[in-house]
């Protein structure tokens, strides 16, 4: 059977059914003297291959756990491991059978069956090394319960032993509490390759795909995948993510090649920067500099105008993500948005969960949703006994989903207290419990808290010319007096705010940023009406700084709760609907036209100002 997980049932057999009609299993003795396994051995680590080998010959703690994060390569160093051991190279393993067995998609409701099923199938086999690909899954029951009992019965087998995979955290929830459990087991932890250590592994990556596909990859090429993912793919681990784009690559050559004919035998520099634009939402030009030192910046203010510190800061702040030089037991990062409305604190959130996130979606949590005490049940969900506990809480759910999420929580000044609590303790260690019990760790997780408050003062401040640390300062002294309406208790907390790791202001939109967004928005508007009714709108430059400037004058007066959303209301108002005003009132010009053009009607003697003339609307086939 193949290593590829296929869609599993959510209903399992009896234990009475063979292992391979529940699980996906797959004997790599077999595979490996089948030449089906490629001799990966010399790209294992030394040290960890000469350790798992001496745990298998020693008596005591013979079991092995191999445990790390996602993509660094467990399930590979496993069936290295076994075509190591059938080919001769470990002596005293050469007769052993090596059986790989996927566990990872086994419900918590099937996982005794499941289990049971195993140790069936080894019932009468000696010299057996089951390889157990995601032991979690089988240790885990509903209610809370677990499985432990029957695997150490699995262990008192003569002739049988265990190389189980799981992650880190599995291993710290499950086992790493558990002494009686751990007497069994040597761990071997795996950590992501770095150096010539990586470049060997990619390369051999490489020399497999090329034998694959029949295209040819350079060293410089793999080289250059190495240097781009390592600055801009933060969701993933190497070798795992190096490994997915260079296999992109190959299949759309492929592609090309088999079903438009077109003639391909190199992968290049430049289909590898598509593939990783595709990923990461970051453009191709942002891509062709130095990928060694990514520019974040570019790759965040594609939508932000007006904010280059904010940017800077966010860049910062991704910049030591990349290099490690966060906290492992914290989330990533946990920033606060401080601004007026209409600056753009959610677009360059959206921008970063883009940039950083595996579903590239932000993860919204609108704070004024949560004003009762009660309303924490939305967070962590709600007790045993009441309706929906089954469901668990939201935010435990969307971490375990993704545990890179970007989490947005939107005018945080309008939460009760009480919501904050359970972020405490997440914002300090890193985990958080659900009223069911499930635990979500938040390690990579990205939080931003965003608030309006103290929006005059950050808008008069930024007038005066006082710096951005004195600007955060007196933003956090504000958000410290903040009293819930209700209770009259200090919404924020000092301890919740000394878990904040860093306060970036957003300051007032000036007339170069209100032209930017206009810019923007305007191309958006063209891009619309393109796709949705096949018609070219080409709209003046003087159309777009008249209307910019009118919502830089409008955002003045309103001392700046405006924002940047007064323009789409302007382009909707002054263009859009003076073109379906236009429309009705000569309906046949508009149906046959091609382009659409607005340009301001020019009246002799008077200057271009604002928006308060009309405009020309011209219909052209």
């Amino acid at each position: 059977m193949s290593a590829q997980s296929p869609e599993m049932s959510t209903s399992y057999p009896d234990t009475a059914a063979p292992l391979s009609a529940i699980l996906p299993m797959e004997d790599l003795t077999a595979s490996a003297r089948m030449g089906r396994l490629p001799p990966l051995v010399a790209l294992s680590p030394p040290t960890l291959l000469e350790e798992t080998i001496r745990a298998l010959y020693r008596k005591t703690r013979r079991h092995v756990l191999v445990t790390g994060p996602k993509g660094v390569g467990k399930t590979t160093f496993v069936r290295e491991l076994a075509c190591a051991a059938a080919t001769g190279q470990i002596p005293f393993l050469q007769e052993k059978r090596f059986v790989w067995i996927d566990c990872q998609y086994v419900s918590r409701e099937d996982s005794r069956a499941c289990l049971e099923s195993i140790l069936q199938f080894t019932l009468g086999q000696r010299n057996l090394v089951l390889c157990l690909d995601g032991l979690s899954s089988l240790l885990r029951r509903s209610g809370g319960e677990d499985n432990k009992a029957l695997l150490k019965a699995a262990f008192a087998r003569p002739g049988l032993q265990i190389v189980a995979v799981l992650s880190k955290w599995e291993y710290n929830d499950l086992i790493g509490s558990d002494a009686e459990l751990l007497e069994y087991f040597t761990r071997i932890e795996l950590e992501e390759p770095h150096g010539d250590l990586l470049s060997q592994i990619v390369q051999q990556i490489a020399h497999t795909l090329e034998a694959e596909f029949q295209l040819q990859i350079t060293e410089a090429t793999v080289e250059r995948t190495l240097a781009l993912c390592t600055g801009y793919i933060l969701n993933e681990h190497f070798p795992a993510k190096a490994a997915r784009v260079l296999r992109h690559v190959c299949e759309d050559l492929d592609f090309d090649r088999t079903q438009h004919g077109i003639a391909v035998s190199e992968v290049t520099l430049q289909k590898v920067i598509e593939v990783v634009a595709i990923t990461t939402g970051i453009p191709e030009t942002t891509l062709l500099g130095e990928a060694d030192q990514p520019d974040f910046e570019a790759a965040l203010s594609s939508e932000v105008f007006g904010q280059e510190e904010a940017v800077a800061a966010v860049a910062s702040e991704l910049r030591l993500i990349r290099a490690g030089l966060v906290d492992p037991n914290k989330p990533a990062t946990v920033l606060l948005f401080a601004g007026m409305t209409g600056v753009g604190k959610t677009e360059l959130a959206k921008r970063l969960a883009e940039l950083y996130s595996t579903s590239r979606r932000l993860q919204t949590y609108p704070m004024g949703n949560f004003t009762e005490p009660h309303s924490v049940s939305g967070i962590i969900g709600v007790p045993p006994g009441y309706v929906g506990h089954d469901q668990g809480g939201r935010l435990v759910n969307d971490l375990n989903s993704d545990p890179y999420s970007v989490f947005l929580l939107d005018e945080g000044e309008k939460a009760h207290p009480n919501i904050w609590v359970p972020f405490l303790n997440l914002f300090d260690e890193g985990w958080l419990i659900d009223q069911r019990g499930r635990k979500a760790y938040a390690d990579r997780a990205i939080f931003v808290l965003t608030t309006n408050a103290g929006a005059d003062p950050i808008s008069q401040m930024s007038n005066a010319g006082h710096s951005q640390q004195e600007i955060e300062t007196r933003v956090k002294s504000m958000l410290a007096k903040i009293r819930h309406e209700r209770s009259s208790q200090p919404v924020f907390t000092a301890q919740f705010l000394a878990r904040i790791r860093k306060v970036i202001v957003f300051r007032p939109l000036d007339e170069n940023a209100m032209l930017a967004i206009c810019r923007r928005l305007v191309a958006v508007l063209q891009d619309s009406w393109k796709k949705r009714r096949d018609k070219e709108i080409e709209i003046s430059e003087e159309v777009t700084r008249a209307i910019a400037l009118c919502g830089h004058d409008l955002n003045q007066k309103s001392n700046g709760r405006e924002g940047g959303r007064i323009i789409r209301k302007l382009l909707s108002e002054h263009v859009e609907s003076r073109i379906q005003a236009a429309a009705v009132q000569n309906s046949e010009a508009y149906k046959s036209s091609l382009r659409i053009k607005v340009a301001i009607k020019q009246i002799p003697g008077e200057p271009v100002a604002g928006i308060v003339r009309p405009f020309d609307i011209a219909f052209e086939h």
